[in-house]
């Protein structure tokens, strides 16, 4: 790969000394500064000024990049700081082996109001691109070998820097690239005040695609902590640093504290010296005693390394298959699984399963059993042990395999061109109601009953035509959900109906009835009889639930979220599940 920040620079002459101001140049004058080759597509140009410019015309306006059918591409255009330097790069990566032109106009101006005397054109051509690592350079900078940080454990940033770049060298070398270091021991050939010069020199020498610097962070505040990757403005250094950032949070789990734009300062020197994309990145915080730990062990430093990796392949779009990464914790308890079942049914073992980790999160772990699947032909309650990487004990299956199917019908009411009540904000009884239903039926499924909807989608339905799928459906319970309403916004809370003369209907709905005020807290309204259509009208027993009031503002609030339809589900199905003699409920 080819050097690709040469900076070229213009000159703006003076009005006494050069070309008088009302002289006119004729739109093709211009300056020529000759064809630039084997540009590579994500070049940013540095334009370097002797007067400060005035920012008013520092724009793609006047400055600007066009393509080989003088089409305009489209450009970032920034001033630096010192306001004589312009920073012209692509928004996307121009395209290889193609010519482009970049035009500084005679609207440029110094902050004096004084134009550029001539139009100033350079054509360059881009090489083609890389189509496998092995034609890619990668400069790795273990940074900070003159600042000095440690931690309060005694953990100095220049060795995790060299630890953590050593190991992100051997898996670029493993894969294919071409790696350099700016240094690979604890020593170095230049002084502090040279630093970046001689870092920048070591990437450009080597023709470098891309300059990693890997960096520590520290804060007087001892509970500051996550990952943060710096870049300059141009757009390939911000994709290059979202690529990797994105990666390091996966990998290490930490708090993801983004990617930002470097200041000039002498903290991000480097970022403005090297001749290619170049990111910044903070693994965490060595003040906080807790990151402190992590960035010491091995196990977080390999999955970092392994992150700036495949966020550097998924810049450079290179094939990656290796994308996976060990966690840096220790699973410290998972819980026994339970679940029922009836005989007849086949069990397909969990390839993972929720674990609590060393610091208290809860993950995903993948999980080994003996067997795939099992065929439970026997009633009894059989357990089935699973072995996790790293964790001396047993994951436990435990499966109640029992004789009796049951059956319920849930109805989600209305539906279609009846949307049943109709909360102040808009919220449609019939939407929420089936939400709801779903998650009923989620919870009876995991326990082992068969559940059959109404309806499954918004579609208008009779009454009939509901009590006709439970009774051609043959249930043991039918259970109809509702959100009530009333011309008063302060009626409140949840009551369930049942048919008048059934005491198998009184004692289901006074179950769902009390885990649903157990669980919520709402006014309790209680178990009633009112000659409802689909309660008199259906062969099961048969209950209906009226959740909660959607002309109540409060709680229609509580009805549209998640949190809310969870537990009325929970509760429901709980009083359900009872009901049929299902204790050992699984959530």
């Amino acid at each position: 790969m080819k050097n690709i920040f040469k900076a070229f620079t213009i000159m703006i002459l003076t009005f006494a000394l050069f070309i008088p101001m009302q002289i006119v140049v004729k739109a093709s004058t211009y300056i020529d500064m000759g064809p630039k080759n084997d540009v590579v597509v994500s070049k940013p140009w540095t334009v370097s000024f002797n007067k400060t410019l005035s920012s008013a015309t520092v724009n793609t306006t006047n400055i600007k990049v066009v393509g080989e059918s003088n089409n305009y591409i489209d450009v970032n255009v920034s001033l630096s700081n010192d306001n004589k330097k312009v920073i012209v790069s692509p928004v996307k990566n121009y395209e290889s082996n193609k010519t482009y032109t970049l035009i500084v106009t005679q609207m440029v101006k110094s902050t004096d109001g004084k134009p550029l005397p001539k139009e100033v054109r350079m054509a360059f051509n881009t090489e083609g691109a890389s189509t496998k690592p092995s034609e890619f350079t990668v400069c790795i900078d273990p940074a900070q070998y003159y600042k000095g940080i440690t931690g309060i454990n005694g953990t100095k940033a220049k060795d995790i820097n060299l630890s953590t770049a050593l190991k992100l060298g051997d898996i670029l070398k493993a894969r294919g690239f071409n790696v350099v270091y700016t240094r690979n021991t604890d020593s170095v050939s230049w002084t502090e005040s040279n630093e970046a010069n001689a870092k920048a020199a070591i990437a450009n020498n080597a023709k470098a695609d891309v300059f990693l610097s890997i960096n520590t962070n520290n804060s007087s505040n001892t509970q500051a902590s996550g990952i943060e990757t710096y870049y300059l403005s141009a757009g390939v250094n911000n994709l290059l640093a979202s690529s990797i950032q994105g990666e390091l949070i996966k990998a290490t789990e930490a708090y993801d504290r983004g990617i930002k734009v470097a200041e000039e300062t002498a903290n991000f020197e480097i970022l403005n010296k090297t001749s290619c994309p170049t990111v910044m990145m903070e693994l965490g915080f060595l003040s906080n005693p807790n990151e402190e730990t992590l960035l010491s062990s091995d196990k977080y430093q390999n999955n970092a390394a392994k992150a700036i990796a495949n966020g550097l392949m998924k810049y450079a779009g290179f094939a990656n298959t290796d994308t996976n990464y060990d966690s840096i914790f220790e699973v410290s308890s998972v819980q026994d699984i339970i679940v029922n079942l009836q005989a007849g049914s086949t069990y397909i073992f969990p390839k993972t399963v929720q674990a609590t980790m060393s610091n208290n999160s809860i993950k995903d772990i993948a999980v080994e059993w003996l067997q795939n699947s099992v065929n439970l032909n026997e009633l009894g309650t059989f357990t089935y042990e699973g072995v996790i990487k790293n964790y001396d004990k047993k994951v436990k299956i435990i499966i109640n395999v029992t004789k009796k199917t049951f059956k319920i019908v849930i109805d989600p009411g209305h539906g279609g061109l009846d949307p049943g009540a109709i909360g102040a904000m808009g919220t449609q009884e019939k939407a929420i109601v089936l939400q709801i239903s779903f998650k009923i039926g989620a919870i009876l499924t995991k326990n082992g009953v068969e559940t059959v909807y109404t309806r499954e989608i918004d579609k208008t339905q009779s009454l009939q035509a509901k009590c006709d799928v439970s009774n051609n459906a043959k249930p043991d319970y039918f259970v109809s959900i509702h959100a009530n309403s009333f011309t008063s916004t302060t009626a409140s809370g949840i009551e369930t109906f049942y048919c008048s003369g059934s005491a198998a209907g009184a004692k289901l709905a006074q179950a769902v009835q009390t885990e649903l005020i157990n669980a919520t807290s709402r006014l309790d309204r209680g178990i009633k009889t009112n000659g409802l259509y689909v309660t008199s009208n259906t062969n099961a027993t048969a209950i209906l639930v009226e959740t909660s009031f959607l002309s109540n503002p409060t709680e229609e609030k509580l009805l549209v979220t998640q949190a809310y339809q969870d537990i009325l589900a929970k509760a429901i199905s709980t009083g359900i599940l009872k009901t049929l003699g299902i204790t050992n409920i699984v959530y």
